[in-house]
């Protein structure tokens, strides 16, 4: 009879197992928020790459103006064509409001060397350029995370 009322110590298996599963849940929850925050900080950071770039490439484009030489525009002639290419592949994997349309007709690709030239060093992409339009398109990544196209502009005409 006093062993009938002993209080038994410890726990079940079946808390074990119930415990466990909570835990896999608030894990799987809590990875799948990180995961997505990780992906949403990329995108910011290959928007402000295009920035970074944009910017360096109208201060080049100022100072070429007002020097005349325009071997002072680092890059590589690349053809409309070319270009065109990228963006209607591009324009494949991004929705309807995302679809990007180019402005201008001279276009250069900026590779690493050319990137340092201009003292960008902290993206490893290739990016493609016009300095007359601002236009600056990530060649490498082409697209976030988020399905836009990692591209910009800033005038309209050239």
């Amino acid at each position: 009879m006093k062993k009938m009322l002993e209080k038994e110590n410890g726990i079940t298996i079946v808390v074990l197992v119930i415990t466990i599963v909570i835990m896999l849940i608030i894990a799987g929850v809590s990875m799948g928020g990180g995961l997505k925050g990780h992906k949403e900080s990329q995108d910011a950071a290959d928007l402000a790459d295009l920035k970074t770039v944009q910017n360096a490439i109208y201060q080049r484009y100022t100072k070429v103006q007002l020097t005349g030489n325009l071997d002072d525009l680092p890059g590589t002639t690349i053809s409309k064509d070319d270009v065109q290419k990228i963006v209607d592949e591009i324009n494949s994997q991004v929705s309807q409001e995302n679809q990007i349309t180019l402005k201008g007709t001279e276009y250069k690709k900026l590779e690493q060397t050319d990137l340092d030239d201009l003292d960008i060093s902290n993206t490893k992409s290739t990016f493609i350029v016009n300095y007359k339009t601002g236009e600056v398109l990530n060649e490498t990544k082409k697209v976030t995370y988020g399905k836009k196209a990692l591209y910009i502009y800033s005038k309209t005409e050239e």
